[in-house]
Formats: C-alpha cells, structure tokens, sequence
C-alpha cells in the first residue's frame, strides 16, 4: 500500500490533468545550475522505481522457492499419511476380520459346549434306564429259567415213572391223566396233548408199544426243554454281554466328552481373552486411523490456505510490478517530452 502510495506522489509530479506539464517539474529540468543536480535525482527516481521492481522480483523468486519447497514438503508429509492410512487400514480390516473369526470359534465352541452336556446327561439317563432294563430283562430271564427248570423236573419225573410202567409194559388211564395235570401247568412251554392219547388203546398186545412211544415223546420233549434251557442261557449271556458292552462304550464316551468338554471350555476362555484382545487392538486401529485421517486433512487444510495466501501475495506483486513499469514508462515519456518542450522554447 505504501508502495502504490509513493508511486502515486511520483506520477503526481510528473503530470497534471489533461496531460499538461507540471511546472515544478520544467523549472527542475529547465535549471541550468541546477541541471545536474535534477538529472541526480530523476536518475535516483528511476533507480527507486527499479529498484522496487527488482525487490519484488525477488521476494517473488523467493517466495516461489519456499512455496515450492513447502508445497514438496506437504506432498511427502501428504504422501506419508497416506501410506500410513493405507496400513492402518489394512491392519484394521485385518484385525477386523480376526475378531470376526473369534466371534465364529467363541460361537462354534458355545454350540459344542451346549450340544455336550445334552449328550452327557442322555447318557446318563440311558444308563439309568439301562440299568433297569437289565434289572427287568435279568428277573424274566430267572423266572423263565425257573420255569422251564420245574418243566424240566416235572418231565424227568414223568419219564422216570414211565420207564418203570414200561417194564410192566402196562399204564392206566387214570396215571397218564395224572401225567397230563402235572404237564398242563406249562402248556405255554410243552405240547403234551398228544402224549398221553393213546393211553385210550386197552388191547394187551399192543400195551408195551404204547408206553415205549409215550416215554419217547417225553424224552424229545425234555430235549426241547433242555434245548429251551441252553437257548435262554446263550441269550442271556449274550444279553448280558451286550449290556457290558453298551454301558462299557457309554461310560467311555462319557469320560471322553468329559475330557473334551474341559478341555473346551478352556479353550472357550482363551477365546475370550483373544477376543478382548482383539476389539482393543481393533480400536487401537480405528483410533490411529482417525487420527490419521485428521492429521492429513489439517495438513491439506493449511496447505490449501498457505497456497492461496501464496497466490494472492505473488498476484499483489505482479500488480505492484506492473505499475512500476507503467510509472517508469510514463516518467521516461514525460521527460522527453519536457525536453522537447523546452528545446522548442530555446531554454
């Protein structure tokens, strides 16, 4: 402002309105005695205005130096952010991601946990349950047993007596009937209907053979009751051993699942610690990043105020110049001028 101020007194001495010479101006030209002092100081005017010009010239060269400098620094500090943001980033998806996979193993592990103790406490329900299935099958088997045991017994009887009525090769009606009530007892075990029914046969001849047929219907009716004996026995045995098996391989997975399920569980709490660890280092990250990103924006943000500072300073300098050229134009054209004027006038 000083500058166009003082570059505004100078055009001022130099001219008037309408173009007309200022007189204070001629008297300094047209002095003969004083002549080479007024060309000094026309000279030392013109050196100002150059000297102006050169002095804004070169904060300009200057100024562009350090904006160019600034401007650099700002790029790379711009571009280091960058990076840095680009990383964070990374490392923030990254970590994010690893949260997630936490989550998914905390909530695999809580699913196996849960689906465990379903597992333990059915069997423990089925051992329970087992063990009175066994208790149960174990009491229909001795009663069975006991059964076929007395039918046993009953027909050993039965055979033995026959064998004494088959030396006297005669049996009578009323004794086979006798046979017949002991027998009906296990009709649900021995079919002795059949047994007995030629007992009806009274001719003499033929009484020998009736009592040889009847012992042998009641020896193949022991064999199928000792048959009956061995079968339930076998069952029972394989029964029981199928039963020892079934509780063996429950109790076993039983202390497997317990195992597991210890060992789970830790497993579940390690997770959670991993998960802690992974939501602070996902905030660290978010942190970093938001800071990042304002540290960046308030660099840009000066930036762009210092540039435009930058713009309007070397434009006010330019304008400046400009009108030291016109001034220094005007003052040689002014002085020509006033030469020729006075050459005229024969000063």
């Amino acid at each position: 402002m000083r500058l166009l101020i003082g570059l505004a007194f100078i055009t001022s001495i130099i001219c008037q309105q309408q173009h007309k010479f200022n007189p204070e101006f001629l008297n300094l030209i047209s002095t003969g005695t004083e002549l080479g002092t007024a060309r000094d100081a026309i000279q030392a005017v013109l050196q100002l205005l150059e000297d102006l010009k050169n002095a804004n010239e070169e904060l300009d060269r200057k100024a562009d130096k350090a904006f160019q400098e600034y401007e650099q620094g700002v790029l790379n500090d711009c571009a280091a952010f960058t990076g840095i943001m680009k990383e964070n980033n990374e490392s923030l998806q990254k970590n994010a991601e690893d949260f997630e996979a936490v989550d998914d193993k905390i909530a695999q592990t809580t699913d196996y946990l849960n689906w465990n103790e379903k597992r333990r406490k059915s069997n423990d329900m089925k051992l329970e349950d087992l063990a009175e299935q066994r208790c149960e099958a174990n009491s229909l088997f001795i009663d069975a047993l006991r059964d076929y045991r007395e039918a046993l017994n009953v027909l050993e009887w039965v055979n033995g007596d026959l064998q004494l009525k088959e030396q006297n090769a005669f049996l009578q009606k009323e004794e086979a009937q006798e046979y017949t009530s002991k027998l009906s007892l296990y009709t649900n075990m021995i079919d002795h209907k059949e047994v007995f029914s030629q007992v009806e046969v009274s001719q003499e001849d033929q009484a020998n053979q009736v009592v040889s047929e009847i012992v042998g219907k009641v020896q193949g009716l022991i064999s199928k009751i000792q048959e009956h004996i061995q079968t339930l026995e076998e069952q029972e045995i394989t029964s029981a051993n199928d039963f020892v098996d079934y509780r063996r391989n429950l109790l076993n997975e039983q202390v497997l699942l317990k195992q597991e399920y210890d060992s789970r569980m830790k497993f579940l709490n390690s997770l959670e610690d991993d998960k802690e660890l992974a939501q602070d280092v996902v905030s660290q990250c978010e942190k970093i990043l938001g800071n990042t990103q304002r540290i960046l924006q308030q660099t840009q943000n000066a930036y762009n105020q210092q540039k435009a500072k930058y713009v309007m300073e070397k434009q006010k300098r330019l304008e400046e110049n400009q009108v030291i050229i016109e001034i220094t134009m005007l003052y040689h054209q002014k002085i020509a001028q006033a030469e020729e004027f006075l050459q005229k006038k024969g000063v």
